[in-house]
């Protein structure tokens, strides 16, 4: 039997994985592609004379596009902070005065957030240059909504609730409480 010491001294901290897309171009190609294949299946369903509309090439193609997008995904690997690393971050952040939002968050969402995913991001290793071009305020490489994943990924790992797993069967019984995601939503 594992001693308590044992177990405490061997403890890790929760990661997560983050995929950054450097093709959101072909994304944006495969949901018009998607959109295109459902319209060709209900029109496929309300005349099946229209079953040879292209369903198969667009198939295809989409397949070929979700190749490529996963091609162009890096998966970037995020880990927990201890709570003295986040005290010690958060307190080089503070909120600025006037920001309901760094606030209610505790810190300044304009220089914490960067800095925040910059020492959560435990892999893949990056060249300075890199994390320049990903990170505000001047990187440019990042769309809003990959950006949001990221620092979300990184928040919740270190503020969200840890709920440890039970049985199967409790899941199967339990009725789900709302948002899961631990995050304030700030507007960042």
């Amino acid at each position: 039997m594992t001693s308590p010491d044992d177990l405490l001294t061997g403890a890790r901290l929760p990661e997560d994985e983050v995929p950054i897309c450097t093709r959101l171009d072909l994304v944006t190609e495969w949901r018009r592609l998607a959109a295109e294949l459902a319209a060709a299946k209900a029109q496929a369903a309300v005349d099946p004379r229209a079953s040879g509309n292209g369903v198969g090439e667009l198939a295809q193609r989409m397949e070929s596009l979700r190749a490529e997008v996963e091609a162009a995904t890096v998966k970037m690997r995020v880990r927990a902070l201890s709570p003295k690393r986040w005290s010690d971050l958060s307190e080089a952040h503070p909120p600025r005065k006037d920001d309901e939002e760094d606030a209610r968050m505790g810190v300044n969402r304009a220089s914490f957030l960067p800095a925040l995913v910059r020492v959560s991001t435990v892999g893949p290793e990056l060249a300075e240059d890199t994390w320049a071009k990903l990170l505000p305020p001047d990187g440019e490489l990042l769309d809003v909504q990959q950006w949001r994943a990221w620092w979300r990924a990184c928040w919740n790992l270190n503020m969200k609730p840890v709920d440890l797993p039970f049985s199967v069967a409790g899941l199967l019984t339990t009725s789900p409480s709302g948002s899961d995601s631990g995050s304030p939503e700030p507007s960042a």
